[in-house]
């Protein structure tokens, strides 16, 4: 029994000793901690009087203020570290900022771009610029009233409020349009403490670009209103084409019974006297004049249209040359001209054909050599020469007239503008070049003009060739 007593009795001498010591480092601790606090607040006297006053206490003052250095080098420790961390960390969001794949920028309150990311200073063109001076953000806009919406937007960014303004066109610096998308959230400030401000406000601007999908809605745009332009167009050109053939066709038979009866009357002129003969002979030759323009009208609507039939077949040039010539010698004698063939062809020269309607390579060639003897000079030539090139068989109609400027020449096979031909007198209609043209193109060939004031004018008629018929 007694054996079993003495551990128990030891074990409470021990615990009882151990609360004495933890009662004792408390006491300790808590006299050192008032002592610390009364040379924190400067008060040594009341430091020495705590010291004084504890009697199991064993510190001095002079330790005490050991203690006090060690403390305030621990806590300058601690900020140096706090501070390493903070700076450490500032700049890894300052790398973030810098390298978002977005374009963002910080604008400050007056509006001037305090900073910028690479992504927006190569988007926006500031590389040169942002590091130098301050930029506004309001230059890089296009118009003045997107300036006053500007200070609206920024205004209506309030912290926990973002604003969004969608397809804002921006002027970049180097001189390009761009369509982005601006998102501003407000930036919260730095702060020490509640009541000290380290930096002002800032607004985040984030742009995202958006002008390839603009200019390809744009482009959707233009083309769908292009297409129906050209809707428009086809049904007036359809529309005109109709009224012009029915009005044509119409034309026709009152022009054929004045006509007709014209050169009845001419027909027995013993029932007219001279100034009434001669009245009717005008009448007639106006008739067959304005019947003239009217079935050029009708021929020129049915080639646009594409209703005209044609026949090709190999035609030889030197044949066709010659017979237009031969057609035109007398009006070239009434004007004095001279008109030159092309010249005879060497004993071992192949005939120069070409693929074309005859017929209607007769009228076109018939209309250029006609044109080169009513707009010549009293006394000139009309050359006339064919050939073989790459491209094809040629016919080349060549005059000595007065020939054209650059200006006219642009307007040479436009319908109804004779170039101020209209002045000399000259009989025409204006019709007859692009009535050449397009029969031209409908047989698969170019008809392409070259002149200068007083040098002349050459027409150069270019055709399929063809192998010569067995």
């Amino acid at each position: 029994m007694s054996s079993a007593a003495a551990p128990n009795a030891n074990t409470r001498m021990h615990l009882v000793g151990k609360a004495e010591h933890i009662s004792a480092l408390a006491q300790e601790n808590t006299l050192l901690s008032h002592t610390l606090e009364a040379v924190q607040r400067g008060d040594l006297g009341l430091a020495e009087r705590l010291l004084a006053n504890a009697t199991d206490c064993k510190l001095t003052l002079h330790e005490v203020f050991a203690l006090y250095q060690t403390e305030l080098q621990t806590r300058e420790e601690e900020l140096r570290q706090s501070q390493q961390r903070i700076e450490l960390s500032l700049d890894w969001f300052a790398a973030l900022f810098r390298t978002l794949p977005v374009a963002a920028m910080l604008i400050d309150e007056q509006g001037m771009i305090a900073d910028a990311n690479a992504f927006a200073l190569e988007a926006l063109g500031l590389q040169r610029v942002i590091n130098r001076l301050a930029v506004p953000l309001r230059r890089l806009l296009t118009t003045s009233e997107d300036e006053l919406r500007l200070a609206a937007f920024l205004g209506q960014v309030t912290l926990g409020e973002s604003a969004c303004w969608e397809e804002l066109p921006l002027r970049t610096l180097d001189n390009r349009l761009l369509w982005v998308d601006l998102r501003a959230n407000q930036v919260p400030p730095r702060s020490v403490n509640s009541s000290s401000i380290v930096s002002p406000p800032m607004t985040l601007c984030v742009f995202n670009d958006r002008t390839a999908r603009v200019e390809a809605q744009r482009a959707r745009e233009l083309a769908a209103q292009a297409e129906h332009q050209r809707d428009l167009a086809l049904a007036a050109s359809s529309a005109k084409t109709q009224l012009l053939s029915r009005v044509s066709h119409e034309l026709r038979t009152p022009l054929n019974a004045v006509i007709g009866f014209s050169q009845l009357m001419l027909m027995d002129p013993t029932k007219l006297d001279a100034d009434n003969l001669r009245k009717v002979e005008l009448i007639g030759d106006a008739g067959k004049r304005l019947l003239s323009l009217v079935n050029d009208v009708l021929e020129i609507n049915q080639a646009e249209s594409g209703q005209v039939a044609l026949m090709h077949e190999t035609v030889d040039l030197r044949e066709l040359v010659c017979e237009v010539l031969a057609l035109q010698e007398p009006m070239a004698l009434h004007m004095k001209l001279t008109l030159i063939p092309p010249p005879a062809p060497a004993e071992n020269e192949a005939p120069v054909h070409a693929n074309a309607d005859a017929r209607r390579l007769h009228e076109v060639l018939t209309n250029l050599v006609s044109n080169a003897i009513k707009y010549n000079r009293i006394g000139g030539s009309v050359m006339v020469n064919i050939g073989v090139s790459n491209e094809g068989s040629w016919i080349e109609v060549r005059d000595s007239g007065r020939g054209m400027t650059p200006e006219q020449l642009a307007h040479l096979f436009e319908p109804f503008n004779r170039l101020g031909a209209e002045r000399l007198q000259i009989a025409g209609t204006g019709l007859g070049l692009s009535i050449a043209r397009t029969m031209t193109e409908l047989m698969g060939g170019t008809l392409q003009a070259s002149s200068a004031p007083d040098q002349g004018t050459t027409f150069r008629l270019m055709l399929r060739t063809a192998a010569p018929p067995d």
